[in-house]
């Protein structure tokens, strides 16, 4: 294994602070007394903190792999989607009691994790509720005026290796041995032998950006007053330079369907994406593999990781079963066909 593919799989445990550290943190660098709830996330730790005066904000304590560098393209991607788009709901951050995106605090171990205090961000989560085609449409219009928001984004740490990025699918073949299902391991199998063929050869071709990368069902709220309205994107993590047209399948992935029609779901996300930032021809035609790669990608660094971290594995398989079960039913479906639904709802048939 090369040191760059090596270096996309190495993993440290989750922090561990407890909510009483959490509101010594706030109060000791951010001057907040507050109270303090853990919530899910996937390899750093959040809390929401609530003030005396009812005001809320989200401390997050990243990795001890996470690098100052990547701490500045998330804060610095934020300033820039606030100007370029003022109206798009994201977080903004808030700066220490010394003026600094974030400050150092040591764990029990003595693992250094930098910290961040973010605006909180009413609304509830996509993946609670059932939402409909026209609020599907909106959700995929929002994402395409964040990739135009962060279009002329540049920042040195963009292209940093993360294994999420889709780019890097094909390195997770190395992975499949920690599948012990022999019918779902042909299956991963097939469709990252698929991206190999059809999308690795023409990535470098693709048209390219920061973009957000993670607007899974978790990642997006709406409005409890106005449940027709998009109230928030939130979890900038796993922002990086790469092609465009990632941003769009990794959303999408979300929506395809295990029964039915498996585009059902995902056409009006697609279609609200294609009013707003149209969908080249060669996009279009690899959208499906890209979308079916997330999905492999999901099952595969979840399982893999479950095995490393048992005591997180409820957070890690929330959505393992569900894109087990979507994977299964899609690979019935011949992926040429799908693709050429997408092409001709695209404007390429």
């Amino acid at each position: 294994m090369s040191t760059e593919r090596s270096s996309l799989l190495r993993t440290v445990p989750s922090p561990t602070f407890t909510v009483e550290d959490a509101c010594t943190i706030a109060l000791t660098h951010f001057d907040l007394r507050t109270s303090a709830n853990l919530l899910c996330s996937y390899q750093d730790q959040n809390f929401c903190l609530l003030t005396d005066s009812g005001r809320k904000f989200v401390l997050k304590i990243s990795n001890a792999l996470e690098t100052p560098q990547v701490i500045d393209l998330q804060a610095r991607a934020l300033e820039h989607i606030a100007l370029a788009d003022p109206e798009l709901p994201i977080p903004r951050t808030v700066p220490t009691s010394n003026g600094t995106d974030y400050c150092l605090v040591s764990d029990r171990q003595g693992r250094e994790h930098m910290v961040r205090l973010i605006t909180w961000i009413e609304g509830q989560i996509i993946a609670e509720t059932e939402a409909g085609p026209a609020l599907v449409r909106k959700m995929g219009q929002i994402l395409a005026r964040l990739g135009i928001a962060l279009r002329d984004f540049s920042h040195p740490a963009a292209s940093h290796k993360l294994l999420w990025d889709l780019k890097n699918a094909a390195d997770l073949l190395e992975l499949l041995p920690h599948i012990e299902a022999t019918d779902l391991r042909a299956r991963l199998e097939k469709v990252f032998n698929r991206f190999v063929q059809r999308v690795q050869p023409v990535i470098s071709s693709l048209r390219s950006q920061v973009i957000h990368s993670d607007l899974n069902r978790g990642n997006i709220l709406i409005s409890t007053g106005e449940p027709q309205t998009v109230s928030g994107i939130i979890d900038f993590g796993d922002l990086v330079h790469t092609p465009l047209i990632m941003d769009l399948a990794i959303a999408a992935a979300y929506h395809l369907s295990d029964s039915g029609d498996p585009l059902e779901r995902a056409m009006p996300f697609i279609l609200g994406y294609h009013e707003v930032t149209p969908i080249g021809k060669r996009e279009a035609d690899l959208l499906i593999d890209l979308m079916l790669t997330r999905l492999c990608t999901s099952i595969t660094v979840q399982t893999w990781q479950v095995k490393l971290y048992p005591e997180n594995s409820e957070y890690l398989l929330l959505h393992n079963r569900i894109a087990k079960d979507t994977l299964k039913y899609i690979c019935a479906f011949p992926a040429d066909e799908l693709g050429q639904r997408i092409m001709a709802a695209c404007g390429h048939a």
